[in-house]
């Protein structure tokens, strides 16, 4: 009988592995960090390769670390990228680089698009707004720039499948909560849409077939076991996008309930029973990774991003002291920086669009900036006001899907990297003027690949049954009702800050000049 089950988190900044027993204790995990490409001003590209490479690298050590006999792992599962694509020939071989969730190379096919389907058409098919970057627009634009590519292409592969078929399964196949970002779904049938690919002039043939999640798909290979350290014939199987993993990891899988992960992009996740009117096309409905079952979707594309970004560029301090002590960086510029400084940092705010605005207005071109910078701001203001930015903009996702649902959220489950930080934790109460609750494991999406993984291997007996084994509530964090208030009134001025600048083109200009002198 299996002992183990294990989650695979293969993600745009890095990879990592978890290793749990079956009542969701985590025993070890393993992380590999790499990067994108960036060949062009707003494309985002990535090498397969690189995600097979840090699953090869990590997979040993985190056995090591759990000393255990990989034969007692009884399932594995991945939850990996979604909307983020590429080309493969019939041995599976990549021909060219994916293209990432993140880029929004493909304004003017969505400009055609618009014109040609109409926002409210394609938002009915679809349940997604009419955006660049979703992937229907860049399937649209490696068919009309890229023709010898498209031909040449057998299929177009999300990674999961792909990562899937290295470790041994030979079933082609995609799912529907890794096609969330694709937008190019019938949303009621969870199939694909006929009517969007015709449009576009994409073949059904050049895409797999979209079948469920949680289940099993194969086994692991011999080859696949010398390079991993996994034991051949353990059970591989399907888990999902990342954002439907981590809201099956924090138990998110009935409606009322509610999830917001901040990884690299933030995206908050609500189970739905079904497709509520959204005249406005405020939030993305897609499928579920609990079989057969919708979410409601708002996403925040910069999020994590934002805060790396700001490691990366002004955390060297930090960074050095974090070396000396052996301390995560994230912790010092979050829990001793940014925690430092006063709640709403004297009116300085970031805006953090650095790929573009999603959830709920879908500015394409929007880019990132500050307003409120004085020369009394410091350094502590400056790092606090990134975690609040991102805050911010998660405040109007917050309230989109609040209005869409008829009702606010009762609590809001926090999971990610974010959720570690209990300065961060409290901004989001503070923000959303609701409880958060954070987990025991905060790394969700590894928690819920992991379930679906063992439910698909039968060690479950269904998803159900896999969160009340593995989803462990760890404490409520209350929201400060005065810092609600004065959130509230920045929120207003942040809100309006950014509508203004889309309003007036601004960000358009930007994006013109950008094209124009660095394209």
């Amino acid at each position: 009988m299996a002992q183990y089950i294990c989650g695979i988190d293969a993600g745009t900044t890095g990879t990592k592995i978890m290793i749990f027993t079956v009542d969701g204790i985590p025993v070890s995990h393993a992380y590999k960090e790499y990067s994108c490409k960036y060949p062009h001003p707003g494309w985002v590209e990535q090498d397969p390769w690189e995600l097979w490479h840090a699953i090869c690298e990590i997979t040993p050590k985190a056995i090591a670390k759990a000393d255990i006999d990989p034969k007692e792992i009884g399932s594995i599962a991945i939850s990996s990228q979604r909307g983020t694509f590429f080309a493969i020939d019939k041995d599976w071989n990549p021909i060219e680089d994916s293209i990432v969730w993140s880029d929004s190379r493909a304004i003017k096919e969505i400009k055609w698009i618009g014109d040609t389907l109409g926002a409210e058409h394609y938002h009915e098919i679809s349940g997604a707004a009419m955006t660049s970057l979703w992937a229907y627009a860049k399937y649209k634009w490696v068919h009309d720039n890229k023709p010898a590519l498209y031909d040449k292409a057998w299929k177009f592969v999300n990674g999961q499948e792909w990562l899937l078929h290295q470790l041994g399964s030979e079933e082609l196949f995609t799912d529907p909560s890794s096609l969330a970002l694709n937008g190019m779904m019938d949303v009621k049938t969870l199939d694909w849409s006929d009517e969007l690919l015709d449009a576009i002039g994409v073949s059904r043939d050049k895409l797999p077939p979209i079948k469920e999640p949680a289940r099993q798909v194969g086994v692991v290979s011999e080859i696949a076991s010398e390079l991993t350290c996994f034991a051949q014939g353990t059970p591989i199987c399907v888990g999902g996008g990342d954002q439907q993993c981590a809201a099956v990891g924090a138990g998110v899988i009935k409606e009322g309930l509610a999830e917001i992960s901040i990884g690299t992009a933030a995206v908050m996740v609500a189970a739905v029973d079904n497709i509520y009117p959204d005249p406005q096309q405020e939030v993305l409905f897609s499928g579920h990774a609990n079989p057969g079952k919708w979410d409601m979707e708002g996403l925040a594309y910069s999020s994590g991003a934002s805060l790396k970004w700001w490691r990366d560029t002004y955390g060297d301090t930090e960074a050095a002291v974090a070396r000396a002590t052996g301390t995560d960086v994230y912790t010092i510029i979050s829990d001793k920086e940014a925690a430092r400084a006063p709640v709403g940092c004297n009116g300085f705010m970031f805006l953090p669009f650095l790929a573009t605005q999603v959830s709920p207005y879908y500015c394409d071109t929007a880019t990132g900036g500050s307003i409120g910078l004085t020369n009394g701001h410091d350094r502590p203001m400056m790092a606090r006001a990134v975690l609040e930015g991102v805050a911010f903009e998660l405040r109007m996702i917050v309230d989109a899907m609040q209005h869409v649902l008829g009702r606010p959220f009762d609590t809001i489950l926090l999971s990610g990297g974010g959720s570690k930080s209990p300065t961060w934790r409290q901004i989001q109460a503070d923000m959303y003027g609701c409880p958060v609750e954070v987990l025991e494991t905060a790394d969700c999406g590894l928690v819920g690949a992991a379930a679906l993984g063992a439910t698909g291997a039968g060690i479950y007996k269904n998803l159900k049954e896999a969160c009340n084994q593995m989803v462990h509530p760890k404490n409520l964090i209350e929201p400060n009702m005065a810092n609600y208030k004065l959130y509230t009134d920045m929120f207003e001025i942040f809100r309006d800050t950014f509508l203004t600048l889309r309003d007036v083109k601004i960000y358009d200009r930007l994006n013109a000049l950008s094209i124009k002198y660095w394209g």
